[in-house]
């Protein structure tokens, strides 16, 4: 078995059942998949081991991402100034039902290389645009080979029909051939010998579900069959919007799932501002912390789409898992950085605005450190996937899903006095040297090793273009924006 030694870094971490960060001096081996060891001055073991001088580096547990759309990066550009409710009729309805199998290809291969330079080593991709079956098996392909770790969440729904006319036809012709292809993709792992639900070593099948939280409480029928299906193939997480405010007629989701028996430890919530919505209810915290199911917290997505206030730190104050995520790539940044960043400030703005209308004091020191937002993006998104005895931390036994960062010569890092604040607040993509998933380098000494950027971003560039002449003109998508709105009951601003 080869192995790599990584030697003299300063480690940040955090480990499991342990409040505490810590920052140290040590070498990290590995073996095959595996992190074996962690100590200070260790002597390479005999036979095939890679040395790696890690001198003037952090050594990092690689990032995990609980919500993504991976397949947006082909529409990077036009959709940053958008609200939910034009996101909801300007893509979600009109363009996103016409990309084609290869655009969402290679807009997932293109997502997936972007996640890895930015050192995110594991994401929960919401895979929203299966519109043919020839289209997961396209996004599956190009995950795989990005070699990123991928919980690829299925996404059982029919497009948006035109004009929002839903018909038991329209829905029906979709679900038939999506549950077969649901069953097909989960008993593949099975005939490969990696188990139900394994599309390869690091790619698992998901299922992403919606439907649920505008189902007829006494019609759930085929919300159970489909929930059972997935749970009977290994299929986790079982990941689901829950926004709040009046553009989504805010429901009580966790309450749902609950209610409807299928609430369970593999169900993860996506932003979950609704459980800080004006009429949330108290219960539901308790169902997420009595079933284990977590949460997917995407703070810069959620304040600019006007979801609501994040809830990563209520969730972390309350118990409840809880992870970070990107959410889409064409509206928000790409980066996990970003995303702790805007989740420790905004929450810190927050505590500092109660205090000050309270008390009319100012706080004298931070509730929250730069550390805790660490935590959030890699061992908190492990806890939310159930993989904490796996991944999220430098430990032996853990997998080898590990980022080196470059201190001593960056731009940005170089004097930083406190890893964790340097790490949340000064790096960014540039400064992420190396990424190693399951043992394995996929970015080298600042480049990308399983597929080259340059041979990708012709095609990236030309899905765009393809996906951009097909939007429909200005004056038509407003005037079908604002017919939607009126019939949603939303203002048009």
């Amino acid at each position: 078995m080869s192995a790599i030694l990584l030697k003299g870094g300063l480690v940040l971490t955090f480990k499991n059942n342990d409040p505490t960060p810590h920052a140290f001096k040590a070498d990290v081996l590995i073996k095959g998949d595996t992190i074996v060891e962690v100590a200070p001055d260790l002597t390479a073991p005999h036979g095939s081991c890679e040395i790696v001088d890690c001198t003037g580096k952090w050594v990092t547990p690689g990032q995990i991402d609980t919500h993504r759309h991976v397949w947006m990066s082909i529409m990077r550009g036009q959709q940053a100034d958008w609200l939910l409710t034009e996101y909801l009729v300007k893509m979600t309805a009109t363009q996103s039902p016409h990309v084609t199998a290869s655009e969402a290809s290679i807009g997932t291969l293109a997502g997936c290389l972007e996640a890895i330079h930015h050192g995110v080593t594991c994401v929960v991709d919401h895979a929203h645009c299966i519109n043919t079956p020839e289209h997961a098996p396209a996004m599956i392909a190009a995950t795989i080979k990005s070699g990123i770790r991928s919980k690829f969440c299925y996404g059982r729904a029919a497009p948006i029909p035109a004009g929002f006319q839903f018909t038991p036809e329209h829905a029906e012709k979709y679900r038939s051939w999506q549950v077969k292809q649901i069953t097909e993709l989960a008993e593949q792992g099975v005939q490969s010998g990696l188990g139900a639900g394994r599309l390869s070593d690091r790619v698992d099948l998901g299922l992403a579900y919606d439907a649920l939280s505008q189902a007829d409480p006494k019609n759930l029928g085929e919300h159970q069959e489909i929930i059972k299906l997935a749970r009977k193939h290994g299929l986790s997480p079982i990941t689901t919007h829950y926004v709040g405010g009046p553009v989504t007629k805010y429901s009580h989701n966790v309450k749902i799932w609950a209610d409807a028996g299928l609430l369970d430890k593999d169900v993860l919530f996506s932003h979950a501002n609704g459980l800080t919505h004006k009429d949330a209810v108290e219960e539901e915290w308790d169902l997420l912390l009595k079933t284990g199911a977590s949460i997917g917290a995407t703070p810069e997505d959620e304040l600019g789409m006007a979801h609501g206030n994040p809830v990563a730190y209520e969730a972390v104050k309350r118990g409840v898992r809880v992870g970070l995520g990107c959410d889409c790539v064409s509206i928000q940044s790409a980066d996990l950085f970003t995303q702790m960043r805007v989740a420790l400030q905004w929450q810190r703005g927050h505590d500092h605005a109660i205090l000050a209308s309270s008390s009319g004091t100012a706080p004298l020191y931070h509730k929250y450190s730069s550390a805790s937002a660490f935590r959030l993006a890699t061992l908190g998104g492990a806890e939310a996937l159930h993989l904490e005895h796996k991944l999220g931390t430098i430990e032996p036994g853990k997998l080898a899903d590990i980022v080196v960062i470059s201190v001593d010569d960056s731009i940005n890092l170089a004097g930083t006095i406190d890893p964790f604040q340097g790490y949340v607040f000064w790096t960014k993509g540039e400064d992420v040297t190396d990424v190693m998933i399951n043992g394995e380098w996929v970015k080298r000494d600042g480049a990308l090793t399983k597929v080259k950027w340059g041979d990708v971003v012709g095609d990236l560039r030309k899905a765009i273009k393809g996906v951009e002449d097909r939007r429909a003109s200005p004056a038509e998508e407003k005037m079908i924006y604002e017919a939607t709105c009126k019939q949603m009951g939303c203002a048009v601003q």
